[in-house]
């Protein structure tokens, strides 16, 4: 039985090139798996397979093996995977002294698998135990192989090829499940498959997407270490080559060739126990989604309405302005603006007293033309594109200020805070602490009060005309109080 847990950070949720199942029963290539690609459900499926093992020195004659495998596997998350498969397989050996040699083998395994994908790549890094036949239950059980594993693939969304990576370590006390190895056959040391070594396991493999078709490639072993080990050459060391069919989007077939590339080690009853695998098997499966938890796909949305092509653009026009003061003086200085279809427009100047604007739309407006000391004015225009649209427009003097200003002093000659008052307008300005004032009042004539504390008030008359200035300065005396 192995436990296989590969952990990791974050799910990526990227829709990358779907694989059909490896050997767990999950996405990979054989025995390479790849995180984080495979579809949320549960899958089942099953397998059957033939393996050939040429004579060996310590076991004359051919070796034969058949077997059937059956898995299932749930994928709650798309970054997290579980596994469960059942091996069963029976071995027969060339006879020998003690009579006919076969044997019937039957062990399980649980695997775990979760990761993350950084655009084309998926990662994944983790764990694993693993749990071989021995003498009983509670012996397989109490002397676990443990393993730590990294796995990696590059999985292109533009392309129907994809490459992944397998590499770890396991610990595998394996050779102490039975007792007192040296009284095993030879062929039974094929058979069960145990190690007296730990292992490097590692892969490679790839696979090509042909329509519904997968062609998968793959290279893999267990390099074995420790005092004694067997050289890399003589440990399992295998290449892998087949196809996964896809019948439909649940259904897929796989048919894998799986050749053993190692010189056989040794397998005498006082060798070391190594793993001895078939020199070349075929296996044959199938795997089908029982359930899915993939979300449903949207609905395709409805045509976009045909676009209505626009009416063609309005015809535009051109407003040209000359302004000038009542006599026919030119002004350059005013201030223009239009108002047309909701906006308000600056007329620039272009010369003396001609402004223009273009690209106007056609119909009403309403034009407003100002400049300094002048009446300002508003005028309605009919804009036509057809036409040439001339306005004149000649500003009248408008009503213009003049100015009262003076000193308000005692008679010691020192300035007052005073108050200066214009009657009958009601207009007030204080004075300065020098005395002075000023005061911008219209054309015409006003009477003038100024009142000071302790000072006696004065009156005075005054004209005031347009643009001109009248000083008024006063003297107050002091009254004492």
């Amino acid at each position: 039985m192995v436990l296989c847990l590969i952990a990791s950070t974050a799910p990526s949720h990227a829709e990358p090139v779907s694989h059909g199942p490896d050997l767990a029963g999950s996405a990979g290539y054989f025995r390479v798996p790849v995180v984080a690609l495979a579809a949320r459900g549960v899958d089942v499926g099953g397998g059957v397979g033939y393996g050939y093992t040429e004579p060996l020195r310590a076991a004359p004659g051919a070796h034969h093996r058949i077997g059937a495998r059956a898995t299932a596997s749930v994928t709650p998350l798309e970054w997290l995977g579980v596994s469960l498969g059942s091996n069963l397989r029976h071995d027969r050996h060339p006879g020998d002294p003690l009579g006919p040699d076969t044997g019937t083998v039957l062990d399980s395994e649980i695997l775990a698998r979760a990761g993350w994908q950084f655009a084309r790549f998926h990662v994944g890094l983790g764990a694993s135990a693993g749990f071989a036949r021995g003498s009983s239950l509670g012996a397989s059980l109490g002397k676990p192989s443990l393993a730590a594993l990294a796995l990696g693939a590059w999985v292109p969304h533009d392309v129907p090829f994809s490459v992944g990576l397998m590499a770890g370590y396991r610990y595998d006390p394996s050779a102490a499940l039975i007792d007192d190895p040296e009284r095993y056959r030879s062929g039974d040391r094929l058979s069960l498959g145990l190690s007296s070594f730990d292992a490097i396991p590692f892969g490679l493999g790839a696979a090509y997407r042909v329509g519904a078709a997968e062609i998968i490639a793959e290279l893999s072993g267990d390099a074995l270490i420790g005092e004694g080990a067997p050289e890399l050459t003589r440990a399992p060391l295998r290449a892998s080559a087949g196809a996964r069919y896809h019948l439909s989007e649940r259904a897929a077939l796989r048919l894998v060739t799986d050749t053993s590339l190692s010189a056989r080690p040794s397998a005498t009853a006082s060798d070391e126990l190594v793993p001895i695998e078939p020199r070349f098997q075929v296996l044959f499966g199938m795997s089908w989604r029982l359930l899915s938890w993939e979300p449903t796909a949207p609905e395709e949305p409805a045509p976009a309405p045909k676009r209505l092509e626009p009416p063609p653009p309005a015809a535009l026009a051109t407003l040209e302005v000359a302004v000038t003061t009542s006599d026919g003086y030119p002004l350059s200085d005013a201030t223009l603006r239009v108002e047309v279809a909701g906006r308000s427009l600056p007329v620039p100047h272009v010369d003396m007293q001609t402004y223009r604007l273009g690209q106007l739309p056609a119909g009403k407006a309403r034009l407003h033309v100002e400049a300094e000391r002048l009446e300002p004015q508003v005028i309605e225009v009919d804009l036509s594109a057809e036409r040439p649209n001339l306005v004149r427009v000649q500003l009248q003097a408008g009503s213009v200020d003049g100015q009262v200003r003076g000193v308000v002093r005692s008679f010691e000659g020192r300035g007052l805070q005073a108050t200066v008052r214009i009657e009958p307008l009601g207009k007030r300005v204080s004075t300065d602490r020098d005395g002075a004032f000023q005061l911008d009042l219209p054309p015409g004539s006003y009477e003038v009060v100024i009142e000071a504390p302790r000072h006696m008030s004065q009156r005075r008359r005054i004209e005031v005309r347009a643009d001109g200035v009248v000083v008024l300065n006063a003297d107050l005396l002091g009254s004492g109080r």
